[in-house]
């Protein structure tokens, strides 16, 4: 994010590349060392990209966590019937903890990840963000605002089904052991799940243009919500297409049901939202809940009901 900022601030109307143009300058001329750090070319400024990478990541995390969690959770526990999803189902002490440390660990791996990666664009490393809509135009720019919006829900909604697969599960099921999930569930999963939707979420930048107030954008709102959606507070949203928090809320509670976060339409388009009529559990696959009138054909036992 502060790199992004911070270019267009600037009015940099590159595109993040070394152009034909440039490559001998900076190939032949790097005795100034403009291109050369840790571990080669372009991480000149690693350690400061860090920095700015772990204090935004952790400022968010924790801000945004932390005031959730002290508001609700502490300062208005009792009450919890007046705001809790789930007001009748708290985290162990031991999974509370657990979900802070767990979350943290993946920021900073996500931290880590992402400071590389601004240190190689801030250092001229190629990839296909541009600065200036006059590059690609407006129809291109606005056209690029729900396509990119619908892309990370897909790099979400269809990644995040296949790890409800009985091969997969057994990885994410870290996730779900947050039955009633905290803002800070929202990063306490598997390490290797968390990258992968880190490399979801940012592989675009080396595939199609795209504006980089579009991409910081988005970056800022899937980061904001993604806590929100894990906060267990029924708060309802302002926004035609972002679902109430009680949505996701219900994927941890009923387990293999509303895959998606930020919308419901890829759930709606494969049948897997949660249906008052069907039943479900931990141990019944597929997204469709098992026919409520018979509970045993999903291998449901008393200690599950």
């Amino acid at each position: 994010m502060y790199v992004q900022v911070k270019r267009l601030w600037q009015g940099d109307t590159t595109r993040g590349t070394i152009s034909a143009q440039h490559t001998s300058f900076d190939i032949d001329n790097v005795t100034n060392h403009d291109f050369v750090g840790v571990g080669g070319y372009y991480m000149k400024d690693v350690g400061f990209y860090l920095l700015q990478s772990f204090t935004g990541a952790f400022l968010i995390f924790y801000g945004v966590g932390g005031y959730l969690k002290w508001y609700y959770y502490i300062q208005r526990r009792e009450g919890a019937a007046d705001w809790k999803c789930q007001p009748d189902r708290f985290l162990q002490p031991e999974d509370d903890r657990l979900e802070f440390w767990l979350g943290s660990l993946n920021m900073a791996i996500g931290s880590l990840l992402s400071g590389i990666l601004v240190t190689y664009i801030m250092n001229g490393g190629e990839t296909k963000l541009y600065y200036s809509i006059k590059d690609y135009g407006w129809v291109y720019f606005l056209l690029s605002i729900p396509i990119n919006y619908l892309y990370n829900e897909v790099s979400i909604y269809y990644p995040h089904r296949m790890m409800h697969h009985p091969i997969f599960y057994r990885h994410h099921k870290v996730h779900h052991r947050f039955k009633a999930p905290t803002p800070w569930s929202a990063a306490a999963m598997h390490p290797y799940e968390f990258i992968i939707f880190q490399f979801l979420l940012e592989i675009p930048i080396f595939l199609v243009p795209l504006h980089a107030g579009v991409f910081l954008f988005w970056l800022i709102y899937g980061y904001y919500y993604g806590i929100l959606a894990h906060s267990g507070i029924d708060l309802h949203s302002m926004l035609p297409w972002q679902p109430s928090v009680i949505f996701h809320d219900d994927h941890h509670k009923y387990f293999h049901c509303n895959f998606g976060v930020n919308t419901m339409i890829f759930d709606r388009l494969h049948g897997t939202l949660r249906k008052n009529d069907r039943f479900y559990s931990e141990t019944t696959f597929g997204g469709k809940g098992a026919p409520i009138q018979d509970p045993s054909a999903a291998g449901v036992t008393d200690k599950d009901s």
